[in-house]
């Protein structure tokens, strides 16, 4: 199942994670009342407030003295002394998920992403879903299986210019990519 701000098993909507319930027929009619352009703003609207929640409360968390230290080393084994490029690393990646929360990219496929799911889960139509879900899973992951060395030696051959002629590594790429694309459809069926 993809974002949404609902679940709604046996017709019965209930705010994602449990909480509040309603009818599925009174959460289509409060939705159609409201209309897509409400709830995305109302989506957008509650985005901007956690991201600037994480920001003044989390953040300076995450960036005080020892912090670091105190709850990284166990795990990840930070260099015993005080270590610069550790430091830099941990700083740099807390840096990328706060401007990651702040993208506007990635917030307008959370707010796309959630409008539609929501109003997807709501309706009671499900036939499209399914039907991606059994074209993907009956049907192209099949073919990948059983084409699997067929597309890899064409892969390959067509990898070979950019690989400079090395085979195993335009073999290696050729492979890895069909293991994307076979990772990427079965991600998308768990989604739907």
């Amino acid at each position: 199942m993809g974002l949404t701000a609902i679940e709604c098993p046996d017709g019965v909507c209930h705010s994602h994670h449990g909480g509040h319930a309603v009818e599925r027929h009174a959460m289509q009619e409060v939705l159609q009342e409201h209309g897509r352009e409400w709830c995305e703003r109302l989506a957008e609207r509650i985005y901007e407030m956690s991201v600037d929640t994480f920001s003044q409360t989390v953040m300076p968390s995450l960036h005080a003295a020892g912090w670091q230290r105190r709850h990284l080393d166990w795990e990840f084994k930070l260099a015993d002394q005080e270590s610069e490029p550790d430091r830099t690393l941990v700083d740099g990646i807390i840096n990328a998920t706060e401007s990651f929360l702040r993208s506007s990219e990635v917030h307008r496929l959370f707010i796309q992403e959630l409008v539609q799911g929501t109003f997807d889960e709501a309706s009671d139509q499900h036939l499209r879903r399914s039907a991606v879900r059994d074209l993907i899973e009956t049907e192209l992951l099949v073919m990948l299986e059983e084409r699997q060395e067929e597309l890899l030696e064409r892969l390959t051959s067509r990898l070979l210019g950019e690989a400079q002629g090395n085979a195993q590594q335009a073999h290696l790429a050729a492979y890895e990519g069909l293991q994307e694309v076979e990772r990427l459809l079965t991600n998308h069926t768990e989604a739907i």
